[in-house]
């Protein structure tokens, strides 16, 4: 500012034009900017939804079409003869023996083969005693089918008849071949047929470790599997199809896995379950356009990815399969948890492992749809639109999304343009300034010599133009302030005595003497004040209709805090932004200054909530108090004030900083003189240099109504005892 007083008018004279010219400039290129930014972005957005309302039309067609899949199975005359089939020939391995190596094979193929590789997909380690088949027909069947199965893990459905002679290989040997062609055709990762009695899986096609085994006991009655086994004996009206949403399920090596199933009919009589494993692949293909995202307008960033109810992924995420090491990194500079990071590693999947936890994400879960700018899994911002799936029995939703980096690309390039453009337009001005301040200065020229000649004395002097603009009424109004100079003394006589009048309206009257008698080091030192920070939290975030609606709800609530500030004997120090600071003890020291800024502090709260109520809106305080020793001094030149500093102002404002939303944050200092008065809790400690600072939480509660002073005691400012600095706190 200094600098700019010692320039000439010419300079200034170019200087406003080219900051006029350039604030142009810039208006027009942040309204260009701003509009073609709010194009894009609707472009995208609308983008967005028309890739996630395809992929979810997708996604619920194939649940749909999987669901009358199992519902026309259930009715399928060769399933029904199947399960019935399976269920007699399983009742009678029951009966067969078991030799003694068969076990041992067993036991070799689970510690040899399945465990391995489930320890390494699991925490911990897996033992044979919890996964083993205990009752003689799964033995038998493991024994036959999978551990004495010639074929590799992950090709045991190969074998279509095991050489035992038995009845359930016989069985075996007419169906599985049709089974197997069935999933292969629609995709399953396998189909079982279940006891719906017992609970025992009497046939699989993939023959994995939970080929024979229960789903009443453990380990499976804890698995999703049995899950839908006990949804469908709850309800196992004809056609009623049953889902339950991706868990890991162990006989999969702890891959993800969800399941349809339904109740097989024999006429009236139920004879079995019939469930299929879903495929992860068929919903991943879906999703990602068989990796195609550029193809189906997704750019470089964009995915559209399944959430569950617990914001976990229902399908893998695009970053996994394109870059699964930058993937990994980039989850741990997001701090994500290494017990995530290593599931994972093991799982190569992101489902029910990556967690989507913000807006976006709860709003698709809760039921809604829309579009909004939102951070992504990986902490960065993207532009997202998102629903529910409208799939029965399953709570999910999708989300498409595209980082803003990438969505934002032509802006950026727009941005370059105006740039270069308000260069070239700037030095044309530049020029054209120089010009016209250079006329536009001569007649003040002469002004100024004219007037150097009135304050040598010589109030004759006389300014004369021949033009007709404004500087020959600017010559006029020179020619009539020389003839009344005398009168204006009077005037300045009368204005000074106005400005004292105004001094003492924001000075106390002690400092304005001081000042008066032109005091160059108006100082106080104030041993006891109490100051209180509000902080109008939200204040940005609610949508006002205008600006003068705004500045007048603003002015509404300020001058209501002043009103209950000059009731309690409060007087207010400065508004900052959404800051309010106000203090007691100022212009008149008093005892009871930590109770008189209290009960303003607790008045403060309740006109919030009125105005809230009233407006349909929702500000709120967070209030800091403290009590102790200040400076205070008038500082400023040009723009002076009466300005306090210290200790107790600065942890007044960490108080404010540190509150909670509507609560009010006290130090001890505060606490011990009103304890007897309020209710208070003990809140965390909060650091000022190397001091820990114990605060309190100051509640509504009036424990008693006494008051310890009056409210018009007050005392000498000389009388005032000298705090400690630990005692303070």
């Amino acid at each position: 500012m200094l600098g700019i007083n010692r320039l000439s008018i010419k300079s200034k004279l170019q200087i406003m034009m080219l900051v006029a010219s350039l604030g142009s400039i810039v208006v027009v290129g942040y309204l260009s900017w701003n509009k073609a930014q709010e194009t894009l972005t609707e472009r995208i957005f609308n983008q967005l939804t028309s890739v996630r309302a395809s992929k979810a039309y997708q996604i619920e067609s194939y649940f749909q079409t999987l669901r009358n899949h199992v519902e026309t199975l259930c009715e399928d005359r060769m399933v029904v003869e199947a399960m019935s089939e399976f269920n007699q020939a399983y009742t009678q391995l029951n009966q067969q023996s078991i030799a003694p190596d068969w076990n041992q094979q067993i036991a070799a193929y689970y510690n040899n083969e399945f465990l391995p590789r489930l320890a390494k997909n699991t925490t911990g380690t897996p033992l044979f005693a919890t996964y083993r088949p205990k009752t003689t027909a799964s033995q038998y069947l493991q024994y036959h089918y999978i551990a004495g199965n010639p074929n590799p893990v992950g090709e045991k459905d190969e074998l279509r008849q095991a050489a035992d002679g038995s009845q359930y290989s016989n069985i075996h040997a007419r169906y599985h071949r049709l089974f197997r062609n069935l999933i292969k055709k629609f995709g399953y990762y396998d189909l079982f047929l279940i006891d719906s009695k017992t609970g025992n899986i009497v046939y699989s096609v993939y023959k994995e470790t939970d080929f024979g085994m229960s789903l009443d006991e453990k380990p499976l009655s804890s698995s999703n599997l049995a899950e839908v086994v006990r949804k469908v004996r709850a309800n196992p009206d004809r056609g009623a199809v049953q889902i339950v949403d991706f868990k890991f399920y162990r006989p999969s090596y702890n891959a993800p896995a969800a399941f349809f199933a339904g109740a097989i009919y024999d006429g009236d009589k139920e004879v079995g379950i019939l469930a299929v494993q879903l495929p992860v692949d068929e919903i991943n293909i879906v999703l990602t356009g068989n990796r195609r995202w550029k193809q189906d307008g997704l750019g470089n960033t964009g995915e559209t990815f399944l959430i569950g109810s617990d914001l976990l992924m229902r399908s893998v995420a695009r970053p996994l399969l394109e870059n699964p090491q930058a993937y990994l990194t980039e989850l741990s500079n997001s701090n994500v948890n290494k017990d995530t990071l290593d599931q994972i590693k093991r799982l190569k999947t992101s489902i029910l492992v990556q967690k989507v936890d913000n807006t976006v994400a709860r709003a698709a879960i809760s039921g809604k749809s829309g579009t909004q700018k939102a951070k992504d899994y990986l902490n960065k911002p993207t532009l997202s639109s998102y629903s529910p799936v409208d799939i029965k029995g399953v709570n999910w939703g999708i989300i498409a999304d595209m980082q803003l980096s990438e969505a934002y690309e032509p802006i950026n390039e727009l941005q370059f343009y105006l740039l270069a453009s308000s260069i070239i337009l700037v030095l044309l001005v530049l020029f054209y300034a120089i010009v016209a301040a250079q006329r536009f200065i001569q007649p003040i020229d002469t002004l100024i010599a004219s007037s150097s000649k009135v304050k040598a004395g010589k109030l004759d002097t006389q300014v004369v133009f021949n033009s007709k603009d404004e500087f020959n009424e600017l010559a006029q109004i020179f020619n009539s302030m020389v003839g009344q100079l005398r009168g204006f003394n009077a005037l300045v006589e009368q204005k000074t005595q106005e400005n004292e009048n105004l001094l003492l309206s924001i000075l106390p009257e002690p400092v304005f003497k001081r000042f008066q008698q032109d005091d160059k080091h108006v100082i106080n030192y104030l041993q006891q004040l109490t100051i209180v920070s509000i902080r109008i939290g939200s204040l940005t975030k609610n949508s006002f209709r205008d600006a003068l609606t705004e500045t007048n709800w603003f002015n509404e609530l300020i001058n209501a805090l002043d009103e209950i500030a000059d009731k309690n004997y409060v007087e207010r120090l400065s508004i900052f932004g959404d800051s309010y600071i106000a203090c007691c003890g100022l212009t008149k020291a008093r005892l009871d200054s930590v109770n008189c800024v209290v009960e303003f502090a607790l008045e403060a709260l309740n006109i919030v909530k009125r105005f809230n109520q009233k407006h349909n809106i929702s500000l709120n305080l967070r209030v800091g108090i403290h009590t102790g020793a200040v400076m205070a001094a008038i500082v400023g030149k040009q723009k002076f004030r009466y300005q306090l500093w210290g200790e107790t102002l600065d942890i007044a404002n960490l108080l404010q900083q540190n509150a909670e939303p509507n609560t009010i944050l006290v130090t001890t200092a505060v606490y011990e003189r009103l304890s007897e008065l309020y209710s208070f809790t003990t809140n965390s400690m909060v650091y000022l240099d190397e001091y820990q600072l114990p605060t309190w939480i100051l509640h509504k509660t009036i424990l008693s109504k006494s008051v310890g002073f009056e409210k018009d005691t007050v005392i000498d400012s000389q009388t005032q005892e000298q705090s400690q600095t630990n005692s303070k706190y």
